[in-house]
This record gives structure tokens, C-alpha cells and sequence, in this order.
């Protein structure tokens, strides 16, 4: 597929930034493209799945993925998402000395004052330069937030990968090892086998952990855990919110 070049919006050298929001339905894709500016990409709701640098992500709204300039990337919408993109221009990182990660793919957790100063970059009743600033203190705490390591790996196979996200995206949760290998024309021992060898998780370890992945969006759309519960297949609320622990290391309530 023919890779198109810089869909960054064009912003002044002087300035160093711009910003882009789109609203994309369930299923939309965004195909191989670069930028010349770095990148952060947020969905302020929604789940994203991002394949970069020879991996693939699963963003939900409490996590961002740094992208430097030039990274060839593309996404596919796992739900409805309000993507926010953040472009800072490579003189604006020069500026950001300790940003050690910054040619470096990489996922942060997007915490309160990340998410303020990215909803402030959008908020008309700031200066331009007082925006520069933001866009550099957003640049600072990039720099300085932890690399968060990809919590759901999706398949490097092409065939798993292609029956892992028909799962996530039709949110098929009852699916069975015996369907995914019918999916991926293979044998349940050599799925299980590639699929084990892609992941470092079982399928039906990495199934449950998904099913927590789609429980975040849910969650920062304040449905109720039983709702939740519901949607994602769990015998009860109380059996999701042990699952979550499980795999968050806290309460829904708490997360």
C-alpha cells in the first residue's frame, strides 16, 4: 500500500505545534502515512490500534503514544473515538534536552495534566505564545513520564493478527481457540503454539486481557460495571471487577 507523506496541518516554525481532533466511527481506518513532526496521539474516548515501527498498540483513553517525525504509521478504530493529535515540530523538541525517548515509539500514561494541556492547546482564549509554552511543558512531561510497555501485544503474525482484531472489533468475546485457528487457517496446536510465541500470553489469558481493554473505553464513558459486566460476556460484576484487578492491579472504581 502506497505511503503518503506529512498529513500533519501545517503550522509557523515560530510557533512549533499544531493540533488536529477528528471523530471517527467504529471501524475507520487510517492507512500508512508520515509526518514531519513528531506526534502524540490521545483519544480522548475510544480505543485505537496502532501499528508502528514493526509493532502494533492498543490505546485507550488513558494512555498516549508518542510517534518522532518521519515514523510511518497507520490505525484501525476499535469503537468510537475522539482522537486528539498533537504535531510539535523537530526545532520545538530540540528544545526539550532531557526528552531522551524522543526518536522512540513509545506508550505514557496520559495523566490529568497531560490531559489539560492538550484540551488547553484547543482553547482559542490563549495567546500563541502562551500555547507555545504549553505545547513545550507537554513536550517536558512526555519527556519525563515512564514508558508504559505494551499491556496487550497483539500478534506479529499476519493470520492471528487478522483473527485477534476481528475479535476485538466485532467484540466476539465468546470465541473459542477452535474459531480463532478456523479464522487463521491453522490447526489449534500450531494457533496456540504462534500465538503463545507473538504474545507471551495463552489465548485465553490474552482474550481475558482484552476484555479489559474494551472495559476502559466503557469505563471513561461512565457506564455502569454491571452494564460492563454485561457487554463483555462475565458471569458477574463482581467476576469483571476481580478480572480487572487482575490484570490493572486496581478496582474499576478505583482506575
Amino acid at each position: 500500500m502506497p505511503v503518503s507523506i506529512d498529513k500533519a496541518p501545517r503550522h509557523d516554525e515560530s510557533a512549533g505545534w499544531s493540533a488536529t481532533a477528528i471523530s471517527y466511527r467504529r471501524g475507520g481506518e487510517d492507512p500508512p502515512h508520515y509526518h514531519l513532526e513528531g506526534q502524540l496521539l490521545y483519544a480522548s474516548s475510544g480505543v485505537l490500534l496502532v501499528e508502528a515501527a514493526g509493532r502494533r498498540w492498543v490505546i485507550p483513553p488513558q494512555r498516549g503514544l508518542w510517534l518522532p517525525p518521519l515514523m510511518e504509521h497507520s490505525y484501525r478504530l476499535l469503537s468510537h473515538t475522539e482522537l486528539r493529535a498533537v504535531f510539535l515540530s523537530g526545532s520545538l523538541i530540540s528544545e526539550c534536552t532531557h526528552f531522551a525517548e524522543n526518536n522512540r515509539v513509545h506508550v505514557i500514561d496520559v495523566v490529568p495534566l497531560v490531559k489539560e494541556l492538550i484540551a488547553g492547546l484547543f482553547n482559542n482564549d490563549y495567546h500563541t505564545l502562551t500555547k507555545r509554552k504549553m505545547a513545550l511543558l507537554l513536550l517536558e512531561i512526555i519527556g519525563e513520564a515512564p514508558s508504559i510497555p505494551a499491556e496487550l501485544p497483539m500478534p506479529q503474525d499476519d493470520r492471528l493478527f487478522r483473527a485477534a482484531g476481528e475479535l476485538m472489533f466485532s467484540h466476539r468475546w465468546e470465541t473459542t481457540l477452535s474459531d480463532m485457528a478456523d479464522t487463521a487457517n491453522m490447526s489449534e496446536r500450531s494457533f496456540s503454539r504462534l500465538f503463545l510465541r507473538d504474545t507471551g500470553f495463552s489465548f485465553r489469558t490474552w482474550k481475558q486481557r482484552a476484555r479489559i481493554y474494551a472495559s476502559l473505553d466503557l469505563l471513561s464513558e461512565k457506564v455502569s460495571v454491571k452494564q460492563i459486566a454485561w457487554q463483555l460476556g462475565f458471569s458477574s460484576p463482581a467476576a469483571f471487577s476481580a478480572a480487572f484487578r487482575a490484570v490493572m492491579g486496581v478496582t474499576p472504581g478505583d482506575f
